[in-house]
C-alpha cells in the first residue's frame, strides 16, 4: 500500500487517469445485511434467508442488495487512506451517479474491495467542481467484478474561493 498523499487544489485536475487506488477487503456479514433489508423494507428472501438461498438461489446462500453495494462506495471513498478529497474544503457533496452495472452476486460470507480511479473534473462555478470517480467492486475470488460505477462529488470550497481551473 503506498503512502497516504492529500491531493491539492491544483493536483486535483490532475489526478484524471492516475493508475487507481485500491481499498482494503471487507467482510459482508449477514447481520448487516439483514439491518440493510430492515432500513430499505426490502426483505426479499434471496438476501435474508439463508436456508432458502441456498437451494433456490443464484449463489450458494445469501447474496448481498444490488443497493447495498452501491451504498458501500461512500465507505471504500472514506475509509481509504490513499483516497482523500484535497485539503482546504468546505465540504464534500453526493452529487449523483452516472453509469453502474451489477454485474454479479455479493455472497455473504464473501469479501469485496473497490478500485478507485478518478476519470474526469469540471468546473461547477466559482469555488466548486465536480469530480467523476470510477468504481470497480471486485468480489475476492470472483471471476468478474460485482459491480462498476461512476460516482459523482460535488466539491465546495469556502465561499469567495476560486475553482481551480
Amino acid at each position: 500500500m503506498s503512502a497516504p498523499h492529500t491531493y491539492t487544489s491544483d493536483e486535483i485536475w490532475d489526478a484524471v487517469g492516475r493508475e487507481p487506488v485500491v481499498s482494503d477487503w471487507l467482510d459482508v456479514e449477514q447481520k448487516t445485511i439483514d439491518q440493510f433489508a430492515d432500513a430499505t423494507r426490502d426483505w426479499n428472501w434471496l438476501h435474508i434467508d439463508p436456508e432458502r438461498a441456498t437451494r433456490e438461489g443464484p449463489a450458494e446462500g445469501t447474496i448481498a442488495h444490488g443497493f447495498w453495494t452501491i451504498s458501500m462506495l461512500s465507505h471504500f471513498m472514506r475509509s481509504t487512506p490513499e483516497w482523500q478529497y484535497p485539503e482546504g474544503l468546505e465540504y464534500v457533496l453526493n452529487y449523483g451517479l452516472d453509469r453502474v452495472r451489477l454485474m454479479a452476486p455479493v455472497p455473504v460470507g464473501g469479501r469485496i474491495r473497490d478500485s478507485m480511479q478518478v476519470v474526469k473534473v469540471r468546473g461547477a462555478g466559482a469555488g466548486r467542481f465536480v469530480i467523476k470517480t470510477q468504481h470497480t467492486i471486485e468480489v475476492e475470488g470472483g471471476e468478474k467484478p460485482a459491480m462498476v460505477a461512476e460516482s459523482l462529488g460535488m466539491l465546495v470550497y469556502p465561499s469567495g474561493e476560486e475553482t481551480p481551473e
